[in-house]
């Protein structure tokens, strides 16, 4: 999938996980850290590529994309189980650093942005290459699985460009709209 392709998944699974886990409490600081942090986690699995779009946000990222290169594979560990368990690890530990007069729930941007990373790895299980889910066991898998890996949609190639980014945003502005109420609740407070 293309960059633009994983940020309105991303937008979609963080923004869809918040209002369905939201109460009362929740505010204006939780909601931007979930949508900061489902964007961060989102763009992650891509860091072992120099072309990711996260090296290009991130200041001297062009650097260290050039310096990693050589020492990542695309759609290696990132894209995995094993990837998914230290990325959740790191971003526990990091959660566990804000300070509570901050006002954010942690939990509920921890679990968001967990399952922003997870959509990242299963939009690209939809794709031709699959992933590598069981690394370092270097078997690739994929939706749907052979023998029926011919249906699987070609990285920026028509079928994603012109049905799964429409549809994906289509989704995202009918869930938005139908939760305007509680979407200004939220912003308001």
């Amino acid at each position: 999938m293309t960059a633009k392709t994983h940020q309105i998944i991303r937008l979609t699974s963080g923004f869809t996980c918040f209002l369905v886990n939201s109460n009362s409490t929740y505010n204006p600081a939780t909601l931007s850290a979930v949508l900061v942090f489902s964007y961060i986690a989102a763009l992650l699995p891509d860091v072992d590529q120099p072309t990711g779009k996260l090296w290009h946000i991130l200041p001297f990222g062009h650097v260290f994309a050039k310096i990693s290169d050589p020492f990542l594979e695309h759609r290696n560990i990132t894209h995995s189980l094993l990837g998914i368990i230290i990325v959740s690890i790191g971003f526990y530990y990091l959660f566990k650093t804000f300070p509570p007069y901050w006002g954010i729930d942690t939990r509920l941007v921890f679990i968001c942005t967990i399952i922003s990373y997870f959509f990242h790895l299963l939009a690209d299980m939809f794709t031709n290459e699959g992933i590598p889910l069981l690394f370092p066991y270097h078997r690739f898998f994929g939706i749907p699985p052979k023998p029926l890996n011919g249906f699987r949609v070609a990285t920026g190639e028509w079928f994603e460009n012109l049905v799964i980014f429409p549809g994906v945003t289509i989704y995202l502005i009918i869930f938005v709209l139908s939760n305007l109420a509680e979407i200004k609740r939220i912003i308001l407070k």
